[in-house]
């Protein structure tokens, strides 16, 4: 049976990528099979980001992937982007973020695994975020298994961002994909009771177990929701319209959210 979401709630995937070709510039076919694949399903924008995983990435490098966002930018309106940085060399990154957000009119901030959302090492990075009215999405999950935590040893979970939200309160904060491995429960045992206006969670990832979208939506409120599929298209789409959600729920999750994240913005329109 063939399933998409309603082209009335312009959905935005608000957690995806895009790649580069052999040339290090934007792998154009690549990026117009994402296009055509959330057409398909009822996505209307792609927020995207060139992501690196190494424990430290030099500013010569994730400048290569942020030109590639820019790229995807000029290519179709309908990319969203965000540009990475390592907090490695603040005044690399925060120069980046400058170029990036103000020049390039970037959405946001992607941070991968390079330090704990909540180390101190983050802060020029959080409260330049923060000055200029954009979130910053972190990369995230709780993962038990010992092979995902020698690879990812500085991996965020919930009480990463928890404390992150104490130390950094004027920086809007995504917990990149709940579904995106690990022990999702924990995570939203976690967060239960969570009160800050700075706080989302996206819903991408691969694990489409039975209830993580209503655990989601009953633990942290549909208001701190984005709709998300980090690649995962059909999965993403599928847990969504599964879930058994309302309409003002679903319109909250796939479109309002981060379009009321967007009008925070000090710089620009995206």
């Amino acid at each position: 049976m063939w399933c998409q979401l309603p082209d009335e709630l312009a959905a935005i995937d608000a957690h995806n990528h895009v790649r580069a070709g052999a040339d290090g510039k934007l792998d154009v076919g690549r990026a117009e099979a994402l296009l055509q694949g959330c057409s398909r399903l009822g996505i209307d924008r792609i927020a995207v980001s060139v992501p690196y995983t190494d424990s430290v990435v030099a500013p010569e490098r994730y400048r290569v992937g942020n030109e590639v966002v820019w790229q995807a930018m000029q290519h179709s309106p309908r990319f969203i982007g965000f540009c990475f940085v390592d907090a490695h060399d603040p005044t690399a990154a925060l120069a980046e973020i400058e170029h990036c957000i103000v020049e390039r009119k970037m959405a946001g901030v992607k941070l991968y695994h390079q330090f704990f959302v909540d180390a101190d090492e983050q802060r020029p990075v959080m409260e330049k975020a923060s000055s200029l009215g954009v979130p910053v999405l972190m990369h995230a999950g709780k993962c038990t298994d010992p092979a995902t935590m020698a690879a990812q040893p500085r991996l965020s979970n919930a009480g990463h961002f928890r404390a992150a939200l104490e130390k950094y309160p004027e920086t809007i904060l995504i917990q990149g994909h709940i579904g995106g491995g690990g022990d999702w429960e924990w995570n939203l045992r976690t967060l239960e009771g969570i009160d800050s206006g700075n706080y989302y969670i996206d819903l991408s990832g691969s694990v489409i177990d039975a209830g993580i979208v209503r655990r989601s939506v009953d633990t942290v409120g549909c208001e701190r929701l984005l709709f998300a599929t980090d690649g995962s298209l059909e999965e993403g789409v599928g847990k969504l319209l599964a879930a058994g959600l309302s309409m003002r729920e679903m319109r909250l999750i796939c479109h309002d959210n981060f379009a009321r994240i967007m009008a925070r913005r000090k710089v620009c329109d995206v």
